[in-house]
């Protein structure tokens, strides 16, 4: 268990800060900074828990930790570069960071510290630092430890992505944004990583990259993110999905059109809400999707949902590959409650589609994204080319 230093300089509004310990850096101590709540509860009574991991340009968010206290959640937001928020930090992009005496290794661009020791190397500290908070998160009394989960926002979804196939304490995991598959073109990740030399791009693949560890992961995880998104294409997300998915059917993709890449989005999205709470407090689950079928020109999706569903739409757009370029088009899908169907045309020009469902509560799930390869006789999901 890591030690706690306090930090009551930052408390506010029973959030309090402190600081625990991390992993050497170059033979000196590190400490990480953190902020942690939990809900009012009846003496004696124990609370669901998660762990928050902030990505890019972000830090220990007072304001995300709120937002899971007020949902009946304890909540540990910790910083992952040596930094400690300044006073008017809020749950959003900040201008200004401040250090610490105690920081180990920033985050440098992508992977750009791969030459260092792989002990001095930002992933190393990052991951080490999570899964240290999550052990610390379950130490505290009023946790109920075998109800903790984890999300995280960009670098935090990936380092969520990573944690899931790498500790299997938790009860769920949800990477918003951030997913596995770096190396893959099409993006910012890819592109860094292919200016590697050949041996560093493998050995970043095999540490730091989440599709190394999420084959061993069975946990219930759900994945967010935008259909346009700009920094993690769809065509690598729906690949990090699979291999989670194929261990584990209850496991949740959600892809929002037009969300954008941001905390406020992404630490606000209610699917995240009510997933942990379908896993941990027994509650109805997001829509689940069943069997996709080609029929002719039509799209059939099957589907179970706890509420009503009242809305689906098939995305489709030309970019056969779904980078976040791809001008994704909806078309209203015909739903028929009475036996849990969604059926849509696709147009003859679409290349790439998926569905959404949306629930009475406004949720919503979604179908993986498939190719059209001029298939002429039914189809079902899994039997259909990636993304």
């Amino acid at each position: 268990m890591p030690n706690v230093y306090p930090a009551s300089e930052y408390d506010e509004d029973r959030v309090s800060a402190f600081f625990y310990e991390g992993l050497p850096y170059q033979g000196r101590e590190t400490r990480i900074f953190a902020y942690y709540g939990h809900p009012r509860t009846v003496s004696g009574q124990k609370s669901p828990a998660v762990v928050l991991v902030h990505g890019g340009a972000g830090t220990a968010f007072k304001e995300w930790v709120r937002l899971w206290n007020e949902r009946g959640y304890a909540a540990l937001a910790m910083d992952l570069e040596g930094h400690v928020p300044s006073p008017e930090w809020q749950l959003k992009e900040c201008l200004q960071l401040s250090g610490h005496p105690w920081s180990g290794p920033e985050k440098q661009g992508v992977f750009t510290d791969y030459m260092a020791p792989v002990s001095d190397q930002w992933m190393y500290h990052a991951v080490a630092a999570v899964l240290s908070g999550h052990s610390l998160l379950r130490s505290f009394a009023e946790v109920d430890s075998q109800r903790v989960g984890m999300t995280g926002i960009s670098w935090g979804g990936i380092i969520t992505s990573l944690a899931a196939g790498l500790d299997d304490r938790l009860s769920f995991a949800m990477p918003v944004y951030g997913c596995g598959f770096l190396h893959e073109p099409g993006s910012l990740y890819g592109a860094a990583i292919a200016g590697m030399p050949p041996e560093a791009v493998l050995q970043t693949r095999l540490l730091w990259d989440p599709s190394t560890y999420l084959p061993e992961s069975k946990l219930p995880m759900l994945w967010l993110n935008s259909s346009r998104d700009t920094h993690f294409p769809l065509s690598i997300f729906i690949r990090s999905y699979d291999l989670n998915r194929s261990n584990q059917p209850a496991s949740r993709l959600s892809i929002r059109d037009g969300m954008g890449h941001s905390y406020q989005e992404g630490c606000t999205a209610q699917e995240l809400f009510a997933f942990a709470d379908s896993v941990v407090k027994d509650s109805m689950p997001l829509p689940q999707i069943g069997d996709v079928l080609r029929q002719g020109e039509e799209i059939v999706v099957h589907y179970n949902a706890a509420y009503p569903a009242v809305k689906a739409q098939l995305y489709w757009c030309s970019d056969r590959l779904s980078r976040q370029d791809a001008g994704w088009t909806a078309t209203d899908a015909v739903l028929d409650g009475a036996i849990s169907k969604a059926t849509a045309r696709l147009p003859a020009g679409a290349s790439s589609f998926f569905m959404n469902i949306t629930d009475a509560r406004g949720l919503i799930a979604s179908t993986r994204v498939m190719t059209n390869r001029g298939q002429d006789k039914d189809i079902k999901e899994h039997t259909a080319n990636e993304a």
